[in-house]
């Protein structure tokens, strides 16, 4: 097993709800003048726009009591850290200092790799958490309208009081190998030539070895065995963890599903080292901002 770091990972906030205290450190922390607010404008996160990339934090003086929902993120030495959400037509009124000169906008996937480590993890985080409250406007048990409570870490129906709190979607992804060849296939009405993992979510009752046998062989005809868990990886697309895995294959003829995949092959380490590098003409592979990315390169750099 590899011990990485992948982008949305390894953020530096002590969660709310790990804080000391938590109720009181939760409560207090909204009036805290050392307050550090991030405005996100429609799921985008401000950064600078000169120089090094970084997020723009404003103080409390800065933002207004209705530039939209709250989030406390966590605390770095005691500071606590806050997400607002807001639309552009919110973010015109009062967000002046946010989106005024030296700062622009970008979405998470586009500046994930230019941040440092932590901010990025924050931009997972921030992003995941704006989506769900914005999802989560009325109860899914009587169709009340709901608050958000626990400095945004949970919403509660006004109408029933029923507690909704934020979910994860677990997807599993998988390097399959045989032979020294690993099994990649091809988005249906993809980029030609572009590859990546087999990937889908967990169903409810499964563990994370038969998704893997289940999703393989439905969109590639491929049966597997011997599933290792690798590592993850955030994925705040809306709230997805990737699990990494590699298989053994113990078939290899390949019957694409037609639906979610159009193509599949058998690819040598040679031939997704030459991807990796850049320097194929038939094969293009994920970033490095995508867990696929890695498994692919633990793979091709491993022994043949």
């Amino acid at each position: 097993m590899v011990d990485r770091t992948l982008v949305f990972s390894g953020g530096a906030l002590v969660r709310a709800d790990g804080a000391p205290g938590d109720a009181v450190a939760i409560a207090a922390s909204g009036d805290d003048p050392r307050g550090r607010y991030l405005l996100l404008r429609d799921l985008e996160v401000p950064v600078t726009g000169e120089g090094e990339t970084r997020l723009v934090w404003l103080s409390r003086e800065q933002v207004s009591n209705d530039e939209g929902e709250t989030i406390l993120l966590g605390f770095e030495d005691g500071v606590p850290h806050f997400a607002i959400s807001s639309s552009s037509s919110e973010g015109e009124t009062g967000g002046g200092v946010a989106g005024g000169s030296g700062t622009t906008y970008m979405d998470a996937r586009s500046v994930a790799t230019l941040l440092p480590e932590a901010e990025a993890a924050v931009v997972a985080q921030a992003r995941s958490m704006a989506d769900w409250h914005g999802q989560t406007q009325f109860c899914s048990r009587c169709g009340g309208g709901t608050t958000s409570v626990d400095g945004g870490g949970r919403r509660q129906c006004d109408a029933c009081g029923t507690r909704h709190y934020p979910s994860v979607d677990p997807s599993i992804i998988v390097l399959v190998e045989h032979e020294g060849r690993a099994l990649l296939v091809g988005r249906n009405g993809g980029t030609a030539g572009r590859r990546s993992c087999v990937a889908g979510f967990v169903e409810p009752g499964e563990s994370v070895e038969e998704a893997v046998v289940r999703e393989v062989l439905e969109e590639t005809g491929v049966a597997v065995g011997d599933v290792e868990y690798s590592y993850s990886q955030p994925w705040p697309f809306p709230a997805v963890l990737m699990l990494g895995c590699r298989a053994q294959a113990r078939s290899t003829e390949i019957q694409v599903d037609g639906v979610e995949i159009g193509s599949a092959g058998w690819y040598t380490r040679a031939q997704v080292r030459a991807a990796l590098d850049g320097t194929s003409e038939e094969l293009v592979v994920p970033p490095a901002l995508a867990i696929a990315h890695h498994l692919m390169r633990d793979w091709a750099l491993g022994a043949e």
